[in-house]
């Protein structure tokens, strides 16, 4: 799975953010300050970093400069926001892209899409957060869910899991509706703290159980708000 850094000292921004790409499918970190931002950038392998121009001790000019002047992170990807009277400064500062505020959220994720390499896609994910429970072979846990789509979820759980492992009996309550399948881990990831994090492709699901998730994606996609 891509991973995204956000970077911003407003908490706004990396909340509204956070949940459009969340609802993407992508595994996005933050960050509140350009010491932050490198220190994860250094620990996890990052695809690209989004981040808004402040001229500031902790705005995303500076974290460009640091960035290019570093010899194992120049070559991530970085997008940052700014307002239109500042798109050429922030040209200069050594990002890939610059996006005029306020940006829409087709808009970001087109972008997006253009650098990780993959094709923005038609069909969000929800950000969907409720308790799941599953079983591997003999073994039943439980975990919380992350993100939605009518293919399947991201959830985390304390219980070490593989890729191709088989789940049954995935149960979760949706907005009120139980919804039961079987699935497959396509990835697996690991989180601090001992949590790992993984995407779940439903194998069989019936039809108006993925009706009833498609709509919720629908609805959840077709409020997304404006970024800041």
């Amino acid at each position: 799975m891509k991973k995204i850094l956000l970077v911003n000292s407003q908490e706004a921004f990396l909340d509204r953010n956070k949940t459009l790409l969340n609802r993407a499918g992508f595994l996005i970190l933050t960050a509140s300050s350009v010491q932050e931002a490198l220190a994860i950038c250094r620990e996890h392998e990052i695809n690209l970093i989004i981040s808004q121009l402040e001229r500031t001790p902790s705005g995303g000019d500076l974290l460009c400069s640091l960035i290019r002047e570093d010899s194992a992170l120049r070559n991530v990807s970085i997008i940052l926001i700014a307002y239109a009277q500042d798109a050429e400064f922030a040209a200069g500062c050594g990002a890939n892209a610059v996006v005029s505020k306020p940006v829409r959220p087709e808009e970001l994720l087109k972008l997006v899409g253009k650098f990780l390499e993959i094709r923005a896609r038609r069909e969000f994910r929800a950000v969907f957060n409720a308790r799941v429970e599953a079983t591997w072979g003999t073994l039943s846990f439980s975990g919380m869910t992350r993100n939605i789509s009518a293919s399947g979820l991201l959830c985390e759980t304390s219980v070490l899991l593989r890729k191709n492992d088989p789940l049954s009996n995935v149960l979760f309550d949706l907005s009120g509706y139980p919804i039961v399948a079987e699935g497959m881990v396509v990835w697996s990831g690991s989180l601090p703290g001992g949590t790992h994090i993984y995407g779940v492709e439903f194998t069989r699901l019936a039809a108006e159980r993925r009706e009833r998730i498609e709509q919720f994606v629908a609805s959840a996609a077709g409020s997304a708000p404006a970024l800041l």
